[in-house]
């Protein structure tokens, strides 16, 4: 791959991560699941609250969206908590609420690289959808890479 040589930053940080998320597969793999699992999850909420609960003007729909957003990253954690770091300490409590809250904070900084390397990538030219999906990969790796060392503590 251009740019990606043996022995430069690029190389070594891909090379870092890819490592990583091998020395972790399986949890990696139900990580993957999950997340899945809670896509579905936001947009089926979403078509229930709209479909069939009337939210149907455009106001309505984003309050929808970020309802059923909430809901799938909550379901996201709580699933994540019991299935993919099931190994992991049980946290009760200020510390689970703070667990919570740092698993928000992995979401958000996931949204926020996404934000940030579209443009990039744009202005490389890469195609839209190819560029999203770019960015739903990344962002998938931030999130596991938060969720196991910062969220969940995997291996502490």
């Amino acid at each position: 791959m251009r740019g990606l040589k043996k022995g430069c930053l690029p190389f070594s940080f891909v090379s870092l991560v890819t490592g990583y998320i091998r020395s972790r597969r399986v949890r990696f793999l139900k990580f993957l699941a999950v997340g899945a699992s809670a896509a579905a999850i936001n947009l089926g909420f979403l078509f229930l609250l709209v479909r069939h609960m009337g939210l149907d003007t455009p106001f309505e729909q984003n309050i929808a969206n970020a309802l059923s957003m909430e809901l799938s990253v909550i379901y996201n954690f709580a699933v994540s908590r019991e299935i993919t770091w099931g190994d992991t300490r049980r946290e009760k409590g200020l510390n689970l609420f703070v667990q919570v809250l740092s698993f928000h904070a992995a979401v958000g900084a996931s949204v926020l690289l996404r934000l940030a390397l579209f443009p990039l990538l744009q202005l490389l030219g890469v195609f839209y959808l190819l560029n999203a999906a770019a960015g739903i990969g990344a962002g998938a790796v931030l999130n596991f890479m938060a969720y196991d060392r910062i969220v969940f503590k995997a291996g502490r």
